[in-house]
């Protein structure tokens, strides 16, 4: 069976594991924008009203709550969205999600939101789209972070990895979304996944557990796109604000593509953590702990201090194997 919607329902919990004693209030939000589309978010908001000083892009087939442990552990005020065709967000009739497609809907999006200028924080697909934004409008971000993604990324992965989320069948059980989870390698806590599995999946018409992304539900015959990864070098070379890239040390930066980077890239920071490619949901205390002592450094972020904090991860001084 699939468990009640009620997509709050651990946030207590999440802030105990962070050693958060007053955690951020957590709300969900869809808004419609000309283009008749809807984009749903979840705010998260302090007891004091500040305004949202980050934005996280998910990854793909995911969804916004892959990063709840994360903003929670960062404690700012920020607004975390369902990228277009996944989680609650609007499907797109030509089932293209790339960044240049998609960020003139997550701008759009982000004004009805009334988020206003800070950092945008991007996980794969939603680091790529993250650069687009900041490229085409710089006057909204003051820093950017990409989670374990660069541009080099081989394309015939992207590209595999969007064909097998289209094949995906649908799934009896939470137990078993997890099982085929841990199959894939995608991880090995299974509380983990089964939280990812339990919102990134709806009941469907006969009972079982379906994605709730478009990628399985297409018509016969047809496939997504993801866009090109590789387009994202002149938007991140193009950069005037600090960028940081946190990659897991077993994840898809390799420390090949992770020497390329920091080659082209020279004044980003590199910060690694054990984890494979969902940092945020492997590591996600030293992933907030990254962005925090960052953002802090930058005067991206207030200070603050974390009732248990987590060792800051040092920023990386050569490749790691």
């Amino acid at each position: 069976m699939h468990e009640p919607d009620d997509e709050f329902s651990d946030l207590a919990a999440l802030a105990a594991a962070s050693g958060v004693t007053e955690p951020l209030r957590a709300s969900r939000q869809v808004v419609r924008t000309d283009d008749g589309r809807e984009t749903a978010a979840i705010r998260w908001d302090t007891a004091d009203g500040r305004e949202a000083r980050v934005t996280y892009l998910h990854g793909l087939g995911i969804d916004a709550h892959s990063f709840d442990q994360t903003a929670i552990a960062v404690g700012e005020p920020a607004v975390a969205l369902d990228l277009p065709g996944h989680g609650r967000s609007s499907w797109r009739d030509d089932a293209d999600y790339g960044a240049t497609v998609t960020a003139p809907q997550v701008i759009a999006a982000l004004d009805a939101l009334a988020v206003p200028p800070g950092v945008l924080v991007g996980h794969s697909l939603g680091a790529i789209l993250a650069a687009r934004v900041a490229a085409t409008v710089p006057e909204r971000v003051t820093g950017l972070v990409l989670v374990d993604m660069s541009p080099d990324f081989a394309q015939r992965a992207v590209d595999r990895i969007a064909r097998a989320l289209e094949d995906e069948e649908p799934f009896a059980s939470l137990e078993e979304v997890v099982d085929r989870a841990v199959e894939a390698r995608v991880g090995d806590d299974r509380a983990v996944l089964r939280r990812e599995a339990r919102h990134t999946t709806r009941l469907g018409a006969d009972g079982r557990l379906v994605r709730r992304h478009h990628f399985p539900h297409l018509p016969a015959g047809r496939t997504t796109s993801v866009g090109r990864f590789a387009d994202a070098w002149p938007d991140l070379e193009g950069l005037t604000v600090p960028l940081l890239l946190i990659r897991g040390d077993r994840g898809y930066v390799s420390p090949k593509l992770h020497a390329g980077f920091t080659e082209r890239l020279p004044d980003a920071e590199v910060v690694t953590v054990t984890a494979r490619h969902a940092v945020q949901n492997q590591a996600p205390l030293e992933l907030a702990s990254a962005i925090r002592a960052w953002g802090e450094r930058h005067g991206l972020l207030q200070p603050r201090t974390l009732l248990h904090p987590v060792e800051e991860p040092s920023p990386d001084t050569s490749e790691r194997r």
